[in-house]
């Protein structure tokens, strides 16, 4: 697959049944508000349900796939069932090799907690930028992290993103996109991020 189809990407939302909701119905609903009003291809959904099983996991990425381009956290094999693009590898989850020679032309995302330049991936989540109540502990690696290489790696600014200042400011300091959870669904359009990453990309240019 083309990694084009990550160029148009400014938010990786990422998803929580506890604040989507519980019913399949609820969890697409979500989505829908989310991305509605947004630029084709801007919105990434991660599916990240660590605690189902293939076959309600791969509900929830068809519902998905309704609305936007999704991307699997972890599981390759509900990725390739689900035909998504991408799957997310946590930082002590499967490597990139073992991953690519399961998930033939699809895109790999790797999480990190500091900035590497030789992940091999094509999509790289690092944070907590700033502390995060989801990474409860984590030190935060402030901004001059994303200013760190990275290679040719699509580059995500993950943690503590809450607000869309703090979306401009990722984008200004060297992230490609933002990740969040509680900010994507907790209002009711992704279009603030999405303008405010595109802010921030203009700043660089």
């Amino acid at each position: 697959m083309s990694l084009h189809v990550l160029d148009p990407v400014r938010v990786v939302a990422i998803t929580d049944r506890t604040m989507m909701g519980s019913t399949p119905a609820e969890f697409g609903a979500a989505i829908e508000r989310a991305v509605a009003g947004c630029p084709p291809g801007s919105v990434l959904v991660q599916v990240r349900e660590k605690d189902l099983d293939g076959k309600p996991l791969l509900e929830l990425i068809s519902i998905a796939r309704r609305y936007t381009r999704v991307i699997v956290n972890d599981r390759v094999d509900v990725a390739l069932a689900a035909e998504a693009i991408a799957v997310h590898l946590p930082e002590d989850g499967l490597s990139v090799a073992d991953a690519r020679a399961q998930f033939p032309g699809g895109i790999i995302g790797v999480s990190r907690h500091a900035p590497d330049a030789e992940t091999g991936a094509d999509l790289v989540h690092l944070g907590p930028i700033w502390e995060t109540p989801s990474k409860p502990g984590k030190a935060a690696l402030g901004l001059d992290a994303l200013r760190a290489p990275h290679g040719t790696a699509k580059l995500v600014a993950v943690g503590g993103v809450d607000t869309p200042e703090r979306a401009r400011d990722a984008a200004a300091a060297g992230a490609d996109a933002i990740a969040i959870i509680r900010a994507a669904w907790e209002g009711s359009s992704l279009v603030p991020f999405v303008t405010a990453v595109d802010a921030g990309l203009a700043l660089r240019s």
